[in-house]
This record gives structure tokens, C-alpha cells and sequence, in this order.
């Protein structure tokens, strides 16, 4: 936990490493569960009562000894079915995995896996909810983590936390913790952090034939700027043989947009708030800023110089199961750290690949925004104390490195997983993307009244003409504005 990278951080990072032979690294998983069920003992049950004790009782309870709670501990034995709501498809075979082994190390607890496909998981979960059954475990984001929380859906942790019931739990990373106690959490943890990145555009990965085809160089390290990354795309792209420059999520997205316009901050350490497309305290949208104009201003003049895709022109060949980049039809895709990761699954040897850190902005700032998938533990369980059992099998030290590793995403939110030396010899991107997160995440941008799931819809929709050249900025800015205003302008839910 104590590890620090050695290298510069200006050394050249990115191409993928050559699979190594058989250097497959765990954490010991199957100690660490012999030892848990072996050593859990009085905490285990003391977690156990903790869960199901009314408040006031848990209140008295846990402010007597040690010695006089023991003889209240209520235990548990026998079989037991817990319902697990996972993400379906590619990205998520951890969830597969580890939940297998969990069974197999927990003869008494059978997991029901309902697999949920991603973008229907936030009404799902509202929905059984709604009705008394939504299942023991089920997966979120930090996007509708908190508006399930502020619900009653979510079953708070911190007893367990205290009780021990978490594996290492000092082993994730603090500002990720922080953050699943913010905004509509009253400072109390309802998830447990998964997979983690420090913004939708973290990387930009180049497609190195095209580079060298055109007699281009890329970036020697994750030490370079917007404006080198422009004269870079402008030097390689050929958009009459309709080979494009870049494509970076900003219009379908606040979330990845408020990562790319925070890097328009002006200091170059800390950036500055003006850059923020919302508010600190949730509550403005800040599209008219000057910063937030000029990082919008920046991609929009790309994909009217055709440099950069339109909306229209990915959906038509994302129906075929492809996107420009996996074509051959981009120098340059920015993505989340895990993209590396995903493209080695997909591309194979098709094109050598590249991959930097997204570049600092014009003030020398590279702007960032926590992003984090999340297990939750439903509050009206009837068996709590399983469900975080299997949540800390499934988010421990192994699995969150073995994601990264061996999966197809990012690793999760544990500084052993980001550190791990092996994740850097085999992707050396992720070294510079530690050290980046080790330095410090901007926050995630929460409306105040929890109501990030419309706020992205409806950016989405009135952005979208803009981001594809088809309005300028004075006709987007004029209904974008109050109609995303309107949304975060509503109480909470």
C-alpha cells in the first residue's frame, strides 16, 4: 500500500507490452478467504446483528463493552440464496468469475446472477425497488449511486466497515471513498467502489500505422498539450480519404465533457472552477463560462474542419459492429484508462497501438473527473450480512487488480491493483495514470438534487447538433443552457 512509482514522469509511455509467459499475478484471494473464514469470528457476527438492529438499538449496543455485546450477537447458520443484479456482457466477466469462486469457497451461500444489461440497470433497480424486490447485491455507477441511496434503497456500510467485515479496506483510494460519501449521502457510505478512472477522455491511443504512414510522431510521453495534440492530428488525418483526426466523447456526455473542459482550468496544478461545466456545489450549469466556451469551441472546430466524426457518421458504422477507430479510420481515440485494455481483446495484432495520458490544456492543466462503478447492498435484505460478504469477495484485492490485468475494463479503486508493476509492464500507460490518480482526482460533477441521469439526457439532446457542426455556439448556448438548468434547477427526488 505504501508503494510509490520510481520512474519519471515524463519517461515515454504507452505502446502495449508483448504478453508475458505465464505471469499471471494474483493477491493470494484463496488465503485471504481462508483467513476470513477462519478469523472473522465475534466481528462477523457482530456485523451481522449490526445490519438488521434498528437504529436506536444498534446505537446502545455498540456503546457498551466488548465483553456485554458479545452475549447480544444474534448468529447465523444454514443455506442461503442471495439475488446478485450484475452488468451484462463484455467489460464485466470479473463479476462472472469471482462470483463463481465465491460460491465455491462458500458452500453455504448460493448467488441468483441476474444479468442486467448497463443501460437499463438505474430504472431496474428504481423499479424492483418500488416493489419490494430488488435483489440482495446489485451494480451501479456514481452517476445514480447517490439518487438510489437518497431513495432508501441502499443499505449503509459503515458498520461493516468498522466491524471488519471489508478485506484491506484502507487499500482504496481515499478521494474515491470521499466521494461515495458526498452529495446525498449525509457523509455515510451506501457502495462500495469497483472499477475506477480519472475521466471518460483519460488516454488518447494512437493508431501507430496511420502515424507512420503519414511520417508523423507521436507524443514522446504523457508530458504534451491540446496544442501539440492538434498539430498532430491536423498533420496526420487525410479526411478526403475520410481517414479523421480524433474523436472524444464530450457531446453525449456531462460527465466525460466535465473532465475535457476542466483541463481549460488556468492554473496549471489545480485548474480553477471556471472550467467546470457544473458548479462545485452542484447547482450551475456553467456553459457560458469563458473556459467551458473555449474547450467546446476547440472540438466543435474539428468536426468542422472533418476532422473529428459526427454523430450520424459513428452510428452508421457502429451498426455494423464497428467505429472508426477499429476501421482504420482514425489517427487518434481518446477513452477511459481500461480502452487500452478492451482494444488488446478486440484489435489483437490488426494495428500497433499507442496511449498517453489526455494532454494538459493551454494553462498547463490536465483536467479530470472521478468515475466509478459500485456495488450496493439493498437495505430490506434479508440476509445483509451475506450480500456484503460476497460485495467484499468481489471488490478485494484480487479481483480489482485482475480486471485491469486480464479484463477487458480499468482496474478498481485500490491502490494495490494501480500499482501493481505488472499492470505497468504489460499496459505503461498505466504507470503515468497512477501516479495521476495518486496526485489527485478532480471530483465527480453531481447535481445537487441527484438528478444526473436527466441532466444527461437532455445535454445529450441539445448539444448533439452542436458537437456535429451542424449549430454554432450562440444557437446551441441558447437552448442547451435553460433546458439543462431546468433540470438541475428541480428538488431532489
Amino acid at each position: 500500500m505504501n508503494a510509490k512509482a520510481t520512474s519519471d514522469s515524463n519517461r515515454a509511455g504507452g505502446r502495449v507490452a508483448p504478453e508475458p509467459e505465464a505471469n499471471h499475478a494474483t493477491s493470494g484471494r484463496s488465503a485471504v478467504s481462508r483467513r476470513k473464514l477462519v478469523g472473522l469470528g465475534a466481528s462477523a457476527a457482530l456485523a451481522a446483528s449490526v445490519a438488521t438492529m434498528p437504529e436506536r438499538t444498534l446505537a446502545s449496543t455498540l456503546s457498551q463493552p466488548a465483553s456485554q455485546r458479545t452475549s447480544m450477537l444474534a448468529s447465523q447458520s444454514g443455506t442461503v440464496t442471495i439475488r446478485f443484479m450484475r452488468f451484462a456482457g463484455i467489460g464485466w466477466e470479473h463479476d462472472v468469475k469471482f462470483v463463481d469462486e465465491f460460491m465455491e469457497a462458500n458452500p453455504n451461500i448460493t448467488v441468483e446472477a441476474e444479468d442486467v444489461i448497463y443501460a437499463e440497470m438505474f430504472n431496474k433497480c428504481l423499479a424492483a425497488g418500488a416493489t419490494g424486490d430488488l435483489a440482495d447485491v446489485f451494480a451501479g455507477h456514481n452517476i445514480w449511486a447517490p439518487y438510489l441511496a437518497f431513495k432508501g434503497l441502499s443499505l449503509q456500510l459503515d458498520d461493516a466497515v468498522e466491524a471488519g467485515q471489508f478485506t484491506d479496506f484502507d487499500d482504496w483510494f481515499p478521494s474515491v471513498i470521499d466521494d461515495a460519501r458526498g452529495i446525498g449521502t449525509d457523509g455515510k457510505l451506501y457502495w462500495i467502489p469497483t472499477v475506477v478512472h480519472p475521466g471518460g477522455n483519460a488516454i488518447i491511443i494512437f493508431n501507430m500505422n496511420i502515424l507512420n504512414e503519414r511520417g508523423v510522431a507521436p507524443p514522446e510521453s504523457s508530458d504534451w498539450t491540446i496544442a501539440e495534440y492538434e498539430e498532430l492530428i491536423r498533420a496526420a488525418a487525410d479526411p478526403e480519404n475520410e481517414v479523421l483526426g480524433t474523436d472524444i466523447v464530450v457531446g453525449r456526455h456531462p460527465l466525460y465533457a466535465q473532465q475535457y473542459t476542466r483541463s481549460w482550468g488556468t492554473d496549471p496544478d489545480v485548474g480553477s472552477e471556471d472550467a467546470w461545466l457544473l458548479s462545485r456545489d452542484g447547482k450551475t450549469q456553467q456553459l457560458e463560462s469563458p473556459p467551458v466556451k473555449e474547450a467546446l469551441e476547440w472540438y466543435h472546430n474539428l468536426v468542422v474542419d472533418r476532422l473529428a466524426p459526427t454523430s450520424g457518421e459513428k452510428a452508421a458504422l457502429e451498426g455494423s459492429g464497428i467505429d472508426h477507430f477499429s476501421a482504420g479510420l482514425l489517427v487518434s481515440r481518446a477513452g477511459t484508462v481500461g480502452a487500452l485494455a478492451n482494444l488488446r481483446h478486440t484489435l489483437g495484432d490488426q494495428f500497433e497501438l499507442y496511449a498517453v495520458l489526455w494532454p494538459k490544456g493551454p494553462h498547463g492543466h490536465r483536467g479530470s473527473c472521478l468515475s466509478y462503478n459500485t456495488q450496493s447492498v439493498w437495505s430490506e435484505s434479508e440476509h445483509p450480512d451475506e450480500a456484503i460478504q460476497l460485495v467484499d469477495y468481489i471488490t478485494g484485492p484480487e479481483p480489482a487488480f485482475w480486471v485491469g490485468y486480464e479484463g477487458t475494463l480499468h482496474a478498481m479503486a485500490r491502490h494495490s491493483a494501480w500499482f501493481n508493476p505488472q499492470l505497468w509492464e504489460r499496459f505503461p500507460v498505466m504507470e503515468d495514470a497512477a501516479n495521476w490518480f495518486e496526485s489527485g482526482i478532480d471530483p465527480f460533477p453531481q447535481p445537487w438534487n441527484l438528478r444526473f441521469v436527466e441532466w444527461q439526457d437532455t445535454w445529450n439532446q441539445q448539444t448533439t447538433a452542436y458537437f456535429d457542426g451542424d449549430e454554432d455556439w450562440d444557437e446551441m448556448v441558447a437552448h442547451a443552457q435553460p433546458a439543462c438548468q431546468a433540470i438541475i434547477d428541480q428538488p431532489r427526488p
